[in-house]
């Protein structure tokens, strides 16, 4: 590719091009002399019309999404407890409790009481590690499913897992009785760092075996999403293992991978600061590209997303082991955060209206990342971690568009004078 092209890419619309530097001019100065330019800014929201607010239909866009009533989604919580220690775990100060048959027994009758007003049922099965339950999953999966048939709507659903418990006949029921259509895995490097992180409570776990877990998701037609979890002591690591990762599923168009900047309790120097992340995340969507993960600009993540958090969505749960409902797993510790229970509804209290209300900061506002962040993380910035409002992707923009670039095979810059 000749160095007097230019990429484009559009927050609003996902649309990516690659245009001449005359053409470019022409666009950034909004002076056309070539009319198939003018449309094709148009068309893909390069150029938009004076009199259009782009920042309130972005906005628009995203409470038509939040007050849908197409589609409700529960994550359920069968346990808070789990048989890996992470380090870096949010749930650390949790109790580790288990459903109890009551709670149990409520959960379907709460979940059908909208399935009148739905299109569609979506489970998320969270924990704590989930799968230490899993006949509570199962038994609840058949009785939703059956109400959802029941109700001609459609029911999915997936799980969040450590893939230890994941033997191949529970992957099976799982997949096909459970109808868990996707597994998200957490891996924290190669073997010896993966399990030093993950402090397995059974010594009988090994990296192989959550490999093997992950491959048996795969291979009953389930979606796998790798999450890498990144820090200083790990990055190494995780660039390392992506390659094996590119080799053991090359081909396969249901794995993806992702990666995610640490935060929690112990060493603050061992995570990564704002400043950091872009420099690291070169390296990291470089290796994602060589090993197949990243094919095309698309899979960079500067989307367009109607509504980043699911807990902005009006019809969208979090049901913890006793039955408590909130909006956010990780605000369950906090009491004011309780919007109801699975025995007598949901109320329409404060922490109700502050979600089904939320407050769109005037540096978001101003942000050329709302389009993708849909402004960003309220838990974040109420329990202080992480990058507190603001997504990682706000920060790495300079890796991104150099990745572009390796993808197209140029060298690319920021024009932040756009």
């Amino acid at each position: 590719m000749i160095v007097d092209q230019v990429f484009l890419y559009n927050l609003v619309t996902s649309a990516v091009a690659v245009i001449e530097r005359s053409e470019y001019k022409q666009i950034k100065s909004c002076e056309f002399v070539d009319p198939d330019l003018l449309r094709m800014a148009m068309e893909n929201g390069f150029v938009v019309p004076a009199e259009e607010d782009e920042i309130e239909k972005v906005l628009a866009i995203q409470r038509m999404n939040n007050y849908s009533t197409r589609f409700a989604g529960f994550q359920i919580l069968p346990t808070t407890a789990c048989n890996a220690r992470c380090f870096y775990c949010y749930e650390q100060s949790y109790k580790a409790v288990c459903m109890k048959d009551a709670v149990a027994k409520a959960i379907p009758s709460f979940i059908e009481s909208y399935m009148g007003m739905v299109d569609n049922v979506h489970v998320t099965w969270f924990g704590g590690e989930p799968m230490l339950e899993i006949d509570r999953i199962y038994e609840l999966s058949n009785q939703i499913i059956d109400m959802s048939e029941k109700h001609g709507i459609g029911y999915t659903s997936d799980i969040i897992t450590n893939a230890t418990l994941a033997t191949a006949d529970v992957v099976r029921l799982l997949v096909h009785d459970c109808r868990v259509s996707q597994a998200q895995v957490t891996l924290d490097g190669l073997a010896e760092e993966h399990l030093r992180r993950k402090a397995y409570i059974s010594k009988d776990v090994t990296f192989d075996s959550v490999l093997l877990a992950m491959d048996a998701f795969v291979e009953q037609g389930a979606k796998l999403l790798i999450r890498l979890n990144i820090d200083r002591r790990n990055y190494r690591d995780c660039l390392n293992l992506i390659p094996l990762l590119g080799e053991r599923y090359k081909g396969l168009d249901t794995v993806m991978l992702y990666a995610a900047p640490l935060y929690g309790s112990g060493n603050q120097e061992d995570f990564f600061t704002e400043d950091d992340l872009s420099e690291i995340y070169k390296s990291v969507f470089y290796a994602m590209i060589d090993a197949g993960f990243i094919q095309t600009v698309d899979g960079l993540p500067l989307n367009f997303n109607n509504a980043t958090c699911s807990a902005q969505m009006i019809n969208n749960f979090v049901i913890d082991p006793s039955g408590d409902v909130f909006k956010c797993e990780h605000l369950l510790t906090e009491g004011r955060q309780r919007i109801g229970n699975v025995f007598e509804g949901v109320l329409f209290n404060e922490a109700m209206v502050e979600w089904a209300s939320p407050n769109i900061p005037a540096k978001c506002r101003k942000c050329v990342f709302l389009p993708s962040c849909q402004a960003g993380c309220y838990a974040a910035e109420t329990l202080n971690f992480g990058l507190k409002r603001c997504p990682h992707i706000a920060f790495i923009t300079d890796a991104i568009v150099d990745a572009a670039g390796y993808l197209l095979g140029c060298k690319s810059h920021i024009d932040r004078s756009f």
